[in-house]
């Protein structure tokens, strides 16, 4: 079963999602990059509106100095209440202290993790081994440059291999980038476990403007049609 993901900036677009269907609610800036981090009180504002009728995560944006400044990031978005963090896959992965600090923060606030890898960045999936061992709920995959697409960033070959080596390690595996309606139908050959948009269900596909409730409804509407033919077929 492949569920919806949307990206959502306020608490007004958070309520337009979850009553178009949406599974997960992602609190993003997308002024601020792919993986930007949305202000603090605005995603307090969003967690409380949603009162937990929606699966919940935040990133915690791509350019971090040091590990000290991430591990502020992840916690300050873990206390909030959300369900999930986004972080991108760095080197800081491999010091010993940053996993260290890391899993407090997953245990203290019962939070649960997400990898997040760039494919037009030359994504590097020996590292999905090492992330499930950490204890990382799951992994996906999302462009870093919003005028790259996700079916046109990396083969048909990789993406299998990604959500593959995922469900090897039984881990969640998450596909966005760049997504339109339109490339469902192809991506569900994959099987992930969720897809996720932004711009794809945004008034004239314009990330930055605003979400548009009929597209997110379409989706959700040709999710289900997919997923329900997929069972079917099996």
């Amino acid at each position: 079963m492949t569920r919806l993901l949307i990206s959502v900036k306020n608490p007004q677009e958070a309520l337009q999602a979850l009553a178009a269907g949406a599974d997960f609610i992602d609190l993003k800036d997308p002024q601020v990059g792919a993986l930007g981090s949305l202000d603090d009180q605005v995603s307090n504002e969003i967690v409380g509106v949603l009162d937990k009728r929606a699966v919940t995560s935040a990133t915690v944006g791509e350019h971090h100095e040091n590990v000290q400044n991430l591990l502020v990031a992840i916690e300050s978005k873990a206390k909030m209440g959300v369900d999930i963090v986004k972080l991108p896959v760095s080197t800081f992965l491999n010091e010993l202290s940053f996993v260290e600090a890391l899993l407090q923060i997953q245990s203290r606030y019962s939070v649960r993790l997400i990898a997040v890898f760039f494919a037009d960045l030359q994504p590097d999936f020996n590292w999905i081994a090492k992330l499930a061992h950490i204890g990382f709920y799951g992994a996906m995959l999302d462009t870093a440059n919003k005028h790259h697409q996700l079916l046109s960033a990396l083969s048909q070959e990789a993406l299998r291999d990604f959500v593959k080596l995922c469900k090897r390690h039984r881990m969640q595996a998450g596909l966005a980038g760049s997504l339109r309606i339109e490339c469902i139908q192809e991506l569900m050959q994959y099987q992930s476990d969720y897809l996720g948009f932004r711009s794809g269900v945004c008034e004239r596909y314009e990330r930055l403007g605003d979400l548009s409730p009929t597209l997110i409804a379409h989706a959700k509407d040709m999710l289900c049609r997919c997923n329900k033919f997929s069972i079917e077929a099996s």
